[in-house]
């Protein structure tokens, strides 16, 4: 549907409308999520006593990830199907398609969200520490750790680098982004972005997954495909858990659990496990330097790279982000998201 200057409150109602979607969306992953939460762990103790922590823990775990992503998600788009029926038609098949931009093309810009990625998280980490060090106050993140069980190991690596790459961004990407993308570039590329971020309800993981979120968004726009997204999803994610487990075998539950330990104790206890975990911190850094230097030579080289099509360009893409921000559903879960990430953060479980 096309909208002229004159027909902006046609517009203006149309965008309301598909952000509401949106947010009941977001709404039905939140009530799937705390009701799982609740219900699994009483009914895993009908079979396995609490004598078995470990046990119980990770089936708990594995149980809860199977619950959400395998069975959420896919109920998630059947609700977006019955709640767009008289609309559109989004295909599920649509956003796997061969991604229309050149092979290579898309290796460089899965390397720069990389990048990208990682240096919102180096600036996020910096960012709080900094917080943390004028307020006085530690701030509480959610881990996620790893015994050194195999059935602990297997739902690192089952949630994080399978069950996350495929679901989340076929959530995000293939169907609340692709619900809202007709209306705009930068408005929705942020908006997809933000929503992101705050649905992780982690502060560390805040800005990392916003820069994740926008950048995926723009590579869906490009190549009018989720399998980029996926791959940067899926690499990144498969980092994150392989250290995890590493984390797991040292014994530690989380990184910050490195900055107290006997360096040279671990070190003759476990070797080969320093010695890599040292590996990569300086792969990491070499690889930032290369992500910044080609990012520079992308601006000033291949600047047709970032163009996008414009949409709608007389209505300002600032209105489209209120408009959006501002239906009643999304203020609601947004306002909502940010104050469980903030009352995480303060040390409230939930």
């Amino acid at each position: 549907m096309e909208y002229e200057l004159d027909d902006s409150q046609s517009f203006t109602k149309e965008l309301r409308r598909d952000s509401n979607i949106n947010a009941f969306l977001l709404m039905g992953f939140w009530a799937i999520y705390f009701t799982v939460s609740f219900v699994l762990p009483s009914a895993v103790r009908h079979f396995i006593p609490d004598t078995e922590s470990a046990l119980f823990s990770n089936t708990v775990t594995l149980a809860f990830y199977v619950l959400l992503y395998p069975v959420g998600f896919p109920l998630l788009f059947l609700l977006f199907r019955i709640l767009n029926r008289n609309h559109k038609d989004m295909k599920i098949l649509e956003c796997f398609r061969k991604p229309q931009m050149p092979f290579w093309w898309v290796v460089k810009w899965i390397f720069l969200t990389i990048g990208a990625t990682y240096a919102a998280a180096m600036v996020s980490s910096l960012i709080f520490s900094l917080i943390e060090k004028l307020s006085g106050f530690n701030l509480t993140e959610a881990e996620m750790s790893s015994d050194k069980s195999l059935l602990g190991i297997m739902t690192t690596l089952i949630a994080a680098p399978v069950f996350a790459p495929v679901f989340e961004e076929f959530f995000f990407r293939g169907t609340l982004y692709r619900n809202v993308r007709k209306y705009g570039n930068i408005s929705m590329l942020i908006i997809g972005g933000l929503t992101f971020g705050l649905w992780h309800a982690n502060y560390p993981q805040f800005l990392f997954a916003m820069s994740m979120g926008i950048f995926s968004c723009f590579l869906y726009e490009k190549t009018k495909s989720i399998i980029p997204s996926m791959t940067v999803h899926f690499l990144i994610n498969s980092m994150g858990a392989f250290m995890t487990v590493l984390l797991g075998q040292l014994g530690l539950e989380s990184k910050e659990e490195l900055n107290t330990i006997d360096v040279m104790s671990m070190f003759s206890e476990h070797p080969f496990i320093i010695l890599f975990m040292s590996a990569v911190g300086l792969g990491m850094i070499v690889f930032l330097i290369t992500w910044l230097v080609l990012l520079i030579v992308e601006i000033a080289c291949h600047r047709e790279s970032f163009s996008l099509s414009p949409k709608y360009p007389e209505i300002s893409e600032k209105k489209k982000f209120v408009t959006y921000m501002t239906a009643p559903g999304m203020l609601i879960i947004m306002t909502a998201m940010l104050v469980l990430t903030v009352l995480r953060a303060l040390g409230f479980e939930f």
